[in-house]
């Protein structure tokens, strides 16, 4: 009979654990594998990506059922301070001289603009429904999205405060200007990142909110430049206008989608 040495039996098992080994981590790197990728499948599934709605409240100086003369009236107003928008509501247009997310602010306004200026007033309530996009989006991407479709009211926010406190002369005309730059640049970057993901998409959905925010940008950067919408019109009025005019491309892109 032949002899096995032990020398034999010795690499015969170290062989066997040795596959035994292999055979383990294989079958851990297949678990890790299909976990993984079952995550990322999960993590897809975001079925839809909501806006926040919320109220304005708009403080009108003047309306009319003829825009041109509506126009004509703001023009006058933007030379004391007030916005100036046209805001078209029902059958009439409203010359906005600002606007609020709170409408005891509103009130406050208005009472004082009758008391130092003697102008009568009306506060009309603009509802920005939430507005949703459809889809499977990425962690990633739903975070770009949530922010993009914010980033309206948000600019709207930001851009208020600064007014109020060149108002009160918190700030003066320069320091306004520094913060606007720095409002500009933080809607720049949340485009910036739509722009990335969202480039190439055939949504309709998805590219009307692109084309709304680059409106709302050119309009930033004409904030950002202090460009005047009428002669001798003040710069708070410039910040009151350019605000109203974001509100609006976003109020009108909420009821096309």
């Amino acid at each position: 009979m032949p002899k096995i040495s032990l020398k034999s039996k010795f690499f015969s098992k170290k062989s066997f654990i040795l596959i035994l080994i292999t055979t383990f981590l294989i079958i851990c790197l297949l678990v890790a594998n299909f976990l993984s990728a079952f995550l990322i499948k999960t993590e897809s599934k975001t079925e839809n990506v909501s806006s926040n709605s919320f109220d304005i409240y708009m403080l009108t100086l003047a309306k009319s059922q003829v825009e041109k003369e509506a126009e004509s009236l703001a023009s006058d107003y933007q030379q004391i301070g007030a916005g100036g928008y046209i805001w078209k509501n029902d059958d009439y247009f409203y010359v906005v001289s600002s606007a609020y997310i709170n409408k005891n602010d509103a009130v406050l306004v208005q009472n004082s603009v009758k008391a130092n200026q003697g102008l009568d007033s009306e506060i009309i309530t603009v509802n920005f429904k939430s507005s949703t996009i459809n889809g499977n989006f990425t962690g990633e991407e739903k975070k770009v999205l949530t922010k993009a479709l914010n980033s309206f009211c948000d600019y709207y926010l930001k851009i208020y405060d600064i007014a109020i406190s060149l108002d009160t002369a918190v700030y003066n005309e320069i320091s306004a200007r520094l913060a606007i730059n720095s409002v500009h640049n933080n809607l720049n970057n949340i485009i910036d990142d739509y722009n990335t993901l969202f480039k190439d998409v055939d949504d309709d959905g998805l590219k009307s909110l692109g084309n709304c925010l680059n409106k709302a940008l050119n309009a930033s950067k004409l904030l950002c430049g202090g460009t005047p919408i009428s002669k001798d019109q003040t710069y708070s009025s410039i910040l009151k206008y350019r605000y109203l005019e974001v509100l609006s491309l976003y109020y009108d892109f909420i009821n096309d989608l």
